[in-house]
């Protein structure tokens, strides 16, 4: 009776020390799992799905970007971001924010282009991309995709040799390719004239009409727009507007010169004066023109000519205009006659690197504007002009910073509903960093907690 009566509390310690180890080892099993788990984690949702991205483009006052959204939860917020691009210096980047609700969303953003606040010309190149939030706090981006803003009123077609890419509609395809022939034409030789390299392509948009085209152009005076025929311009760094079907080719070797002036002689400081760039692209012209010679042989003939020094800003003045082109012309022409292409070319680097147009004509041909001027009045025949000295500044002007070329919103909010490819799709998860604090603390915890059941297993 008493062997029977002491084996039973030895077989008791024996179950109770291996039920303390298995409580153990669930213990570190279980709170290990709960570790990675912590350290690797899923999405709570799935993120976003956007397709159908688009841009409208009724016609040249505005854009409207577009997309369609399906979330597994609802949404929060979608955004458009877009730059501008920009050949020249930094890209114009701006972003549009649409109300969104629900699981399901048809966004839409519109951004005015031609208005008193901003002008973004047709032939403009974009780059865009959607981002999405769900209120669990999963995100979607989608890839940047390439646009370019042309006037929805037509049909657009295009051709490129590489230099120049040429837009036109209807049966105009005759004059566009003229004007890729004038403005690579007009590149070649204003390089040389110049001796700049233009190292980027450009595109020419091109209307059959000045009434087509009048929805595209920079909103001005009224009075001036009434009186003066605009027949093209430099947008943009890259970008030529064509308005009228006539005499363009002409309209296309000025404003192509009008981009190489700028590679030229504008620098991050000082820029050229109205009168030497507007000289230099009349003078990329095969001919001056009747309307520039005529009303500057008058003003030669009654010595009614504009100050040189006063030429900086093109006139405003309707009756003056051809005056100043014809005028600009005649003094670049003879400066180009009188001191040699090198130094006319020495001129705009010179501006470029920081010189005031004084200086730079002080350095590169020993005369300031009032020099040239009379230097040009005396060989039409007019006497020179005694011109009070000009103060000399007793320190330098301080830089500028450079503006923006256009008043784009980096950050609107658009009333309404929102299209591409998706990538960079995330789900809301807990942030790594707080995961692995968490998972370090139940390492911890299970440590703990197996020590005291084996400590309990050695006692039982």
């Amino acid at each position: 009776m008493t062997c029977l009566t002491s084996e039973v509390p030895v077989r008791s310690r024996t179950v109770q020390r291996l039920a303390a180890m298995r409580f153990a080892g669930a213990t570190i099993a279980l709170v290990g799992l709960l570790a990675v788990a912590l350290l690797h984690p899923t999405p709570v949702s799935a993120a976003p799905q956007l397709t159908n991205a688009s841009i409208q483009t009724p016609d040249p006052s505005s854009l409207t970007f577009r997309v369609q959204i399906a979330s597994d939860a609802d949404l929060a917020s979608a955004t458009v971001n877009y730059k501008i691009l920009n050949p020249s210096g930094p890209s114009v980047a701006g972003s549009l924010r649409v109300d969104v609700s629900g699981r399901n969303a048809d966004a839409s953003a519109k951004l005015e282009t031609r208005n008193n606040e901003r002008f973004v010309p047709v032939g403009t190149q974009f780059t865009y991309s959607w981002t999405v939030v769900d209120k669990n706090g999963a995100t979607t981006t989608t890839a940047e995709q390439p646009f370019t803003f042309l006037d929805g009123r037509f049909q657009w077609q295009s051709k490129s040799d590489g230099r120049v890419t040429v837009f036109w509609y209807g049966d105009n395809q005759s004059n566009a390719l003229q004007a890729m022939e004038a403005a690579a034409t007009s590149i070649a030789n204003n390089e040389a004239l110049l001796n700049a390299k233009l190292t980027y392509p450009i595109r020419l948009v091109i209307w059959r009409s000045t009434t087509d085209s009048k929805a595209a152009q920079q909103q001005r005076g009224s009075t001036f727009d009434q009186q003066i025929v605009t027949g093209g311009a430099r947008v943009s760094p890259d970008l030529l507007h064509i308005y009228i079907p006539t005499e363009f080719v002409d309209v296309v070797r000025h404003e192509t010169a009008h981009i190489i002036t700028k590679v030229a002689g504008d620098g991050t400081i000082s820029n050229l004066p109205s009168w030497i760039d507007e000289g230099t692209a009349v003078y990329a012209q095969v001919t001056p023109g009747d309307g520039y010679t005529q009303d500057l042989k008058r003003a030669i003939s009654a010595d009614t000519l504009l100050r040189l020094r006063n030429m900086g800003a093109p006139s405003n003045q309707p009756n003056q205009v051809n005056l100043f082109y014809g005028e600009s012309w005649a003094i670049v022409k003879f400066t180009v006659d009188t001191y040699g292409k090198d130094k006319f070319a020495g001129i705009f680097k010179s501006v470029k690197d920081g010189a005031p147009i004084d200086d730079a004509l002080q350095s590169n041909i020993g005369v300031d504007q009032d020099g040239l001027y009379n230097a040009w009045r005396k060989s039409v025949g007019l006497k020179t002009i005694d011109f009070p000295p000009i103060p000399k500044a007793s320190t330098a002007g301080a830089a500028q910073a450079t503006q923006p070329p256009l008043g784009i919103p980096t950050n609107v909010t658009s009333a309404g509903t929102t299209g591409g490819a998706v990538s960079d799709a995330v789900g809301a998860v807990v942030p790594r960093g707080q995961a692995a604090v968490v998972a370090t603390g139940a390492v911890v915890v299970a440590l703990v907690l197996g020590f005291l059941a084996f400590r309990l297993a050695r006692k039982s």
